[in-house]
């Protein structure tokens, strides 16, 4: 009988502080109200605000709680530096494509980038890097797909290599597909997005928020252990630096671990990429020539670069220093610029041919000037 009386008055304690409680939000949301009256003098609302200050802090008195009684809630989601300390760093390709991260790539329209993912997708799979490729292709047509048997890949990978196109689902299909990503253990799975611009699901890739969104999708992947490659487009590149850029909005690096643009070099038959974002792991300017049957092979970034003319410019100035051991810069840029070419380039090569082709050594007779040497006769 006694418990019972006691939890009645417990009960009626409680509902007290309640309406008590209402009572004073109440007469706070009228002071604000007040405060706010066309009628009300200024020494009026000094008066007011000092009232719903004391009521304020009343309030706040009653609802705020220690920190320390939140811990066993925080506790859920607080880090766990064991689980970081024991990771292991791994990259799918070593020095280019970090293993959970999101890589992007950018190059302009039918420059190569899809045969390359294509290429590397089977790369990895052969070595066993990864156990599983995801591949969402909006971007190609079935006569593409035929071209680059992309059907003989998929023939040689069965289920290891799921490859979503427009001629087997539609767009609505693979972001449902893409949802159930979202909810799936994805250790060692490498999703391809190809191109990024046809997952933006209505929204403008020149603004922050829309592209933010998409990347989110993208982030909620590789926090369930993929690996997230996506493609991109670049702009035409800038009359005054002839450089490409990536399309659209900045939320596209921000929210990239790594990012290159990538362009073919038609004369050497090559596949450059320049990295321009770099959050993860140690990452480089890289090239590729591509062989039969979706196969890459790594070629020196230097030579994979040059154009005809950086080539023959090439072969002028080691020709040069082969003939005149420890000339100067101004010697080697008169020579080869009196054979008809032009400054920047000869200079851009000089430049580029160090620590490969040539050395500046500094002559500390000769008040440190820089004088070239072939690297094939530095050691002597």
């Amino acid at each position: 009988m006694q418990e019972r009386t006691n939890m009645k008055k417990s009960i009626s304690e409680i509902e007290k502080e309640v309406k008590n409680k209402e009572a004073k939000v109440a007469k706070l949301m009228y002071l604000e109200e007040l405060k706010l009256s066309d009628y009300i003098k200024d020494h009026d609302i000094v008066i007011i605000e000092e009232e719903m200050t004391s009521i304020q802090n009343e309030l706040k008195l009653k609802t705020e709680k220690k920190l320390s009684e939140l811990d066993n809630f925080l506790d859920s989601f607080d880090l766990e530096y064991e689980k970081i300390e024991n990771a292991k760093f791994e990259y799918l390709y070593q020095d280019f494509i970090v293993k959970n991260e999101i890589t992007m790539f950018a190059a302009p329209p039918s420059s190569g980038k899809s045969l390359i993912s294509v290429a590397l997708c089977n790369l990895f799979l052969l070595n066993k890097r990864i156990n599983q490729i995801i591949y969402f292709d909006a971007d190609n047509g079935t006569a593409t797909l035929k071209e680059r048997n992309i059907h003989n890949l998929k023939k040689k990978w069965l289920k290891q290599f799921r490859y979503f196109h427009e001629s087997q689902v539609t767009k609505a299909q693979m972001l449902q597909i893409i949802k159930q990503l979202q909810k799936t253990d994805l250790k060692d799975v490498l999703i391809i997005f190809d191109s990024i611009k046809n997952f933006m699901i209505g929204g403008d890739r020149d603004k922050n928020r829309d592209v933010s969104k998409v990347m989110e999708v993208l982030k909620s992947l590789r926090a369930r252990g993929a690996t997230v490659l996506f493609l991109h487009h670049t702009n035409k590149p800038n009359k005054d630096l002839q450089e490409l850029i990536y399309a659209g909005s900045s939320a596209f690096q921000e929210d990239s671990g790594n990012a290159y643009i990538m362009h073919q070099n038609e004369y050497k038959q090559s596949f450059i990429f320049k990295n321009f974002k770099k959050r993860t792991g140690i990452v480089i300017d890289i090239a590729f020539t591509y062989g039969e049957n979706h196969t890459l092979n790594q070629v020196d970034f230097i030579e994979a670069n040059e154009t005809e003319e950086d080539e023959q410019i090439r072969t002028e100035i080691v020709a040069f220093i082969d003939s005149n051991p420890r000339c100067i810069y101004s010697q080697i840029l008169q020579h080869v610029t009196s054979l008809g070419y032009s400054k920047d380039k000869v200079n851009k090569v000089i430049q580029a041919g160090k620590t490969k082709y040539w050395e500046a050594v500094k002559n500390k007779t000769k008040q440190n000037r820089d004088e070239y040497i072939l690297i094939k006769y530095l050691n002597d």
